[in-house]
């Protein structure tokens, strides 16, 4: 993939996990957390980890094309990376939470990361789809103009 894509789909993984995680880290709260007070550093956090996210993605990439077994392992690998970023970024400042807590971000890390990919799969079927609508156009021109040289 050429630079000028990888950088697109970094910045869309970015642009989605960010989101997630704000509306992830808005509800957990409210649900587990109800009388914590933030401050505006709080801000910093889902960018942060939503770019942290994003770069975890180079573990995906390959020079070669995978398979369906080792693409699906290295998957899995980006996932773990996350969820241990998370969970020892919190850990780093101090946060440690209970049993509960900890196994519904979890899980609810996992939903983010499998949303991501439903979006970027959704995109790109777009964006193929796009594609083969311009090349059927393409094709056709080039048909009739090949039509109309043949009658010259």
């Amino acid at each position: 993939m050429k630079s000028k894509g990888l950088l697109i789909e970094f910045m869309m993984v970015f642009f989605v996990v960010t989101a997630c995680i704000t509306m992830l880290s808005g509800f957990l709260g409210m649900f587990f957390f109800p009388k914590e007070q933030l401050g505006y550093e709080a801000f910093l956090t889902p960018p942060l980890f939503g770019f942290l996210s994003a770069l975890s993605g180079l573990v995906t990439k390959s020079r070669k094309e995978l398979t369906i077994k080792q693409m699906l392992f290295r998957e899995f690998l980006q996932l773990l990376l996350i969820e241990t970023m998370v969970f020892g970024a919190n850990y780093i400042v101090g946060v440690i939470f209970e049993p509960k807590v900890s196994i519904t971000l979890a899980c609810s890390i996992a939903i983010i990361f499998v949303l991501v990919y439903v979006v970027m799969w959704l995109n790109d079927q777009q964006s193929a789809m796009l594609f083969n609508e311009k090349l059927k156009e393409f094709q056709k021109d080039v048909e009739q103009t090949r039509c109309v040289n043949v009658r010259q």
